[in-house]
């Protein structure tokens, strides 16, 4: 035999442990920094026996979960299985590594309902390049190798004995210096959800779980609920759910640029201190629309039972849901729900499934005036996502340049990065302006209110992290600190009689995406088990606990007895 011939022949065993060791090595550099950068990582000698014993883990942990996988794979189906995890893992490693992602169940499922537009947006030659030495290649290789025969017990019994001999030698390596692991997994230094492509196994595995939930009857919500009182005029709320937008970058949060004109000129409310319920719209959307807090939210429990949605077409009222960003996140059933990802009008799409979000506002006017009944209307908004924030508004809105105009983020200065996503943010204050505009316009005819809030944050950078979508627990507060907005127009004033003195004190207080769900039954006067005051955003300031009486005359909010009068 040739030493040519030896090169392209190996065992399964061989392959596997092969495509584990590059694995571990190349689309794992990402992990393998986390261990070099942990503050136990010590220095020297000590440093290289820390990050080799965490290199030592993903080589086993993804040697166990190849030779596993291989079982379903006989023959020559060993090659494929050993080319599509070089790939996958590759482009998995690609994200960890140059913009910080982790794939953990929430991730899983913003990527799986991520549209084409916005999956062409992070597609740029840096990550082609990657994929194709990182992944291709390797895989290419795999698929070229003669696998050589060998019976199934002897294979079997190698493979047990190399992987058991692997796993007492990691549990010797790390014993030897559990100390310092123990304290980088306290500190969250590090965490399985970079590790590929075991981080996807695991997601796929929640997700499994939460989609066959998801196929359970929901349970009813909200049976109970109806107006507060008889209709003297209609209400409508319009609710626009924001993508992507920090409240770190908003003028009206402090920020040094005046991104947020139009919401300053509407003399609204604006909550400066408000934390999204998830990382990712995913999770965020559902959430919100749940009547959950994040405490108790799963999206296993929030798919068991009905929506926000439902409780207000339960009471009598039409829900309207327009949408420019990658759907309802199955909270909209009962919502008469309208799609505009698709659309081609040129005056809002520069190009196909790139549309404005002023393209919710086009006909809504006649739209909003052809309703007799109390109307909720949400809009969703394609907001600031990212990365390629430059498609997220016209050019008219390109106000602070230069502006970056790639979805390759990393390779952005950071102050081209900061200009783009400033201009995105600038873009979405002129729709909520324009929204605010529309509803003071029909409040001749409706009790008009705009209530906008964003499903999460965004990362440009700080700390080598881009995007969002980091587990809860550890993600840095650009991602889940959010901006949180309302406006209420004079005819709803006239006839909900709230005191605007104790509207404007309201802002001062912390808030969290748990406030959305009641404030929302409470802007469309429902009654029911559902509405919780203590989170309604306004709620002290209604007469007679914070504003003044109503005239006499005027319809009574409450029916008696329904809710005890809040204090203050």
């Amino acid at each position: 035999m040739t030493t040519r011939n030896i090169a392209r022949e190996l065992s399964r065993l061989q392959l596997f442990l092969l495509t584990a060791a590059w694995i571990a090595t190349v689309a794992n550099l990402a992990p393998l920094r986390q261990f070099a950068h942990a503050p136990s990582a010590g220095q020297g000698i000590g440093l290289v026996a820390f990050v080799f014993g965490g290199w030592l883990f993903i080589f086993t942990l993804t040697t166990g979960l190849i030779l596993l996988a291989g079982l379903l794979f006989p023959g020559r189906g060993a090659k494929v299985l050993a080319a599509v995890l070089l790939v996958a893992s590759a482009v998995l490693g690609y994200f960890s590594l140059f913009l910080g992602t982790q794939f953990e169940k929430s991730m899983l499922g913003n990527i799986l309902q991520t549209d084409t537009a916005e999956a062409f947006d992070l597609v740029n030659p840096r990550v082609l390049v990657w994929i194709a030495f990182a992944g291709v290649l390797p895989a290419f290789a795999a698929l070229r190798i003669r696998l050589l025969p060998a019976p199934f017990p002897a294979r079997a019994r190698r493979s047990l004995a190399v992987f058991v001999g692997l796993v007492a030698l990691t549990l010797a390596v790390v014993y030897a210096q559990y100390p310092r692991y123990a304290s980088a997994g306290r500190n969250h230094a590090i965490t399985i959800n970079t590790v590929a492509p075991t981080n996807i196994l695991v997601a796929a595995i929640h997700m499994g779980v939460t989609e066959y939930a998801a196929n359970v009857k929901r349970a009813p919500r909200g049976v109970d609920a109806h107006p507060a009182y008889t209709i003297v005029r209609p209400r409508l709320l319009f609710f626009l759910v924001g993508e992507t937008a920090r409240a770190q970058n908003h003028g009206l949060n402090g920020y040094l640029r005046d991104t947020t004109p139009r919401m300053r000129a509407a003399k609204a409310y604006y909550f400066p201190d408000t934390e999204s319920c998830g990382t990712t719209t995913a999770i965020s959307v559902p959430c919100m629309f749940s009547g959950l807090s994040r405490q108790e939210f799963s999206l296993l429990r929030a798919r068991g039972a009905e929506t926000l949605i439902d409780v207000v077409v339960r009471a009598g009222a039409r829900v309207i849901w327009l949408d420019n960003d990658s759907g309802c996140k199955d909270v909209c059933a009962r919502a008469d729900y309208r799609d505009r990802t698709g659309a081609a009008d040129p005056r809002w799409c520069p190009e196909p499934g790139e549309c404005h979000d002023e393209i919710l506002l086009d006909g809504l006017e006649a739209i909003a005036r052809s309703e007799l009944r109390d109307t909720l209307i949400v809009l969703h908004l394609k907001g600031s996502h990212g990365p390629a924030y430059f498609k997220r508004y016209p050019p008219a809105f390109e106000h602070f340049k230069p502006a970056c105009a790639s979805s390759d983020l990393s390779s952005c200065e950071p102050e081209a990065l900061r200009n783009a996503y400033d201009n995105s943010i600038l873009y979405t204050d002129h729709v909520v302006g324009e929204t605010v505009r529309l509803a003071e316009k029909l409040s001749d005819r409706f009790a008009s209110a705009v209530l906008y809030v964003s499903d999460h944050g965004e990362s440009l950078g700080e700390n080598g992290l881009y995007l969002h979508g980091m587990p809860f627990a550890i993600a840095p507060e650009e991602q889940k600190r959010v901006p949180l907005f309302a406006w209420v127009s004079k005819s709803f004033l006239a006839l909900e009689h709230w005191d605007t003195a104790c509207m404007a004190r309201q802002t001062f207080v912390p808030r969290t995406h748990d406030n959305v769900y009641p404030t929302v039954l409470g802007f469309m006067e429902i009654e029911s088990v559902e509405y919780k005051a203590a989170l309604d955003l306004f709620e002290p300031c209604d007469p007679p606990g914070g504003g003044p009486a109503p005239p006499a005359g005027a319809p009574s909010r409450r029916a008696p007895g329904s809710f005890p009068t809040p204090a203050g």
